[in-house]
């Protein structure tokens, strides 16, 4: 009885001490909670900034090449319609056919301005009589009005007329007696390709649940990629965020804090990337039903034996922490690549996440990260990268190359598969920032690859013959080795206007394919054929004196020998110049000699032919 007493009396105690033990250590839980999610959102958040940042970098540098070969490309389409107008003159007052020619060299505008800078004819009746003194967006074609062999294009404008957003070129005909100026609308191609790339990078960021990571425009807040995508197209201010200058001041770079988005609270880190406000997003309430439920569980397990579990408790979590983190990262990512690895640097272990077959085979019984690695190299990637793809994959120097970096990558040829991406991401790391375990991901880049080469071919190929243009020839001119023997040849079609005016500009269009093919197959094998504009082109071919006497020959039969089906001959004007014949100057003036021999071999032509010099 007295013992029963005891325990009443006890009982409250107990329960008390219990149940302090029990709250104390649910507090110490949800601290600890608080802290790891805290932790992981930070560091994944930071890694998926830094991902996002570092390829909306490379699209914008690729955008504004894209850019630059835009205005070339235009300034060759306004000197197309130059030549046309003036070949046939009757179509400067007809807005119909300068539609048509408009069509035809796909332009939006086609304006017709005179010698004091006024428009006069054109595709558009009511911007006649606008002059280069109607607007700001105008004034910037002034400088035409002195100088006769400028040419120039105009960045993306809002027009003097309606503020629509266009390019124009312009440039004069060839007797100087009139401007010749094309609009092109190419912001809706341009924005489209940039919101395409950007939702790209946003899907394939690893994700979890609650987490979303957000592109926006640093100006209006557009959302161009988010993983949660039907909020893509709205702004932020839309969706609870605001970018006016309390969150993101212009003097700081970061903002990092809870904000209540659609109702709910959310930790976010948002940075401003160039243009660009980039954050990643994550649900509180997500975070905390999963605390609930694990300090529901803890609470129950304390009950009866609090002392022991909270010990066993810490260790679990210690243990846990590193295995979600991983494995909600790892799992998240491992359907991104086409391998994965964990890289123990340490102590020279790996362990295996995800492998295609080539890398499976090829890491077969390595007996550590070290041998995986040179196992990969030797029976997977080509011959003639296995010496960059040794040092890349080196161990021993990758903590040297990861110090406080997140991930460094190298792109391989892998036999078979084509383009591969191999990246080391640092996932733990001692106190000096020097790595200690990584993942090795491997991804295949081949489409991107070839998407990339054939944009950048499109870009550098004159679509009618197929030759290279002119963007191609002014960058392959700035690469040429100084100490290279070379032959330039400058190219001229004889009798292109004749059969445009008589035959009509399909047999012309026929005449300066047939004239590119005879070209390109007789130069093709020695360098590269370019089509500066109209009926002129160029040549640079990388053979001796003694070859090109033969490559001569060749080109005159091979010329002498071509029939279309329109034109039933053709004729080519040629001007070789080598670069070992004399000390030049500059390339300029081998070029220039090279057109002087050019027009003096015209010249020949015209009075062996009888040809009046006016239709050339």
């Amino acid at each position: 009885m007295s013992q029963t007493s005891d325990m009443k009396k006890r009982l409250p105690g107990i329960i008390l001490i219990t149940g302090g033990i029990v709250l104390v250590a649910m507090v110490i839980q949800a601290v600890i909670l608080s802290f790891i999610n805290n932790r992981s959102f930070d560091r994944t958040s930071q890694v998926l900034l830094d991902q996002v940042s570092n390829v909306i970098e490379k699209n914008k540098a690729s955008e504004e090449d894209l850019i630059d070969s835009l205005k070339e490309d235009y300034m060759v389409r306004a000197k197309a319609v130059a030549y046309i107008v003036d070949a046939k003159p009757e179509v400067a007052n007809d807005v119909d056919e300068l539609r048509k020619i408009a069509a035809l060299i796909s332009v939006d505008e086609v304006h017709l301005f005179n010698t004091d800078g006024v428009i006069y004819a054109g595709t558009n009746p009511e911007y006649f009589g606008y002059s280069f003194d109607s607007g700001e967006q105008m004034a910037y074609f002034k400088p035409m009005l002195d100088d006769k062999n400028l040419t120039m294009c105009q960045d993306v404008t809002p027009n003097t007329s309606n503020g629509k957003k266009m390019m124009y070129a312009i440039t004069w005909n060839d007797d100087g007696t009139k401007m010749i100026q094309v609009g092109i609308e190419p912001r809706r191609l341009l924005n489209e390709v940039k919101q395409n790339e950007i939702s790209t990078v946003v899907a394939n960021m690893p994700m979890y649940d609650g987490l979303s990571v957000v592109v926006a425009d640093g100006e209006s807040g557009e959302i161009y990629g988010c993983s949660y995508e039907p909020v893509v197209g709205l702004t932020l201010d839309e969706i609870g965020i605001s970018v006016t200058d309390d969150m993101l001041p212009d003097d700081e770079d970061s903002f990092t804090g809870i904000r209540r988005i659609n109702g709910f609270r959310n930790r976010c880190v948002f940075r401003r990337s160039g243009e660009y406000v980039i954050g990643v997003i994550y649900r509180m309430d997500v975070n905390s039903r999963s605390n609930m439920a694990i300090m529901v569980i803890m609470a129950l397990y304390l009950c009866f034996a609090a002392g022991l579990v909270v010990n066993m408790v810490m260790k679990v979590i210690r243990a846990n922490r590193e295995r979600n983190e991983q494995l909600s990262i790892l799992t998240s990512m491992s359907g991104m690549y086409y391998s994965m690895h964990m890289l123990d640097l340490q102590h020279d272990t790996f362990a295996l996440y995800t492998a295609g077959d080539l890398i499976l085979r090829a890491g077969e019984r390595a007996a550590g990260a070290k041998e995986l690695m040179r196992k990969i190299v030797h029976k997977v990637v080509v011959d003639e990268h296995q010496a960059s793809a040794q040092k890349f994959m080196d161990l021993d120097s990758l903590g040297d190359r990861l110090i406080k970096k997140k991930i460094v990558s190298g792109e391989f040829m892998v036999k078979d598969l084509g383009w591969f991406r191999l990246s080391f991401i640092s996932i733990d790391v001692d106190e000096d920032g020097r790595p200690l375990k990584v993942i090795f991901t491997t991804r295949n880049i081949d489409e991107d690859k070839k998407r990339e080469q054939k944009l950048i071919r499109r870009s550098y190929t004159d679509e009618l013959t197929k030759c290279y243009n002119r963007s191609a020839y002014i960058d392959d001119v700035r690469e040429l080795p100084g100490d290279s023997v070379y032959v330039y040849v400058s190219m001229d079609v004889n009798g292109l206007k004749p059969v445009n005016d008589t035959l009509g500009h399909a047999a012309g269009d026929e005449l300066l394919q047939g004239a590119a093919e005879c070209m390109e197959q007789c130069f093709g094998n020695y360098g590269k054929v370019y089509r500066m504009g109209g009926d002129e082109f160029a040549a640079i071919i990388f053979v001796n004196t003694r070859r090109l006497k033969r490559v001569q020959q060749e080109f005159d039969d091979v010329v002498r020998g071509w029939s279309g089906q329109l034109v039933k001959s053709v004729s080519i004007s040629c001007g070789y110049v080598s670069s070992d014949e004399k000390d030049w100057e500059s390339f300029d003036e081998m070029v220039k000699a090279a057109d002087e021999r050019m027009y003096e071999n015209k010249a020949a032509y015209y009075r062996q032919e009888g040809v009046d010099r006016r239709y050339r």
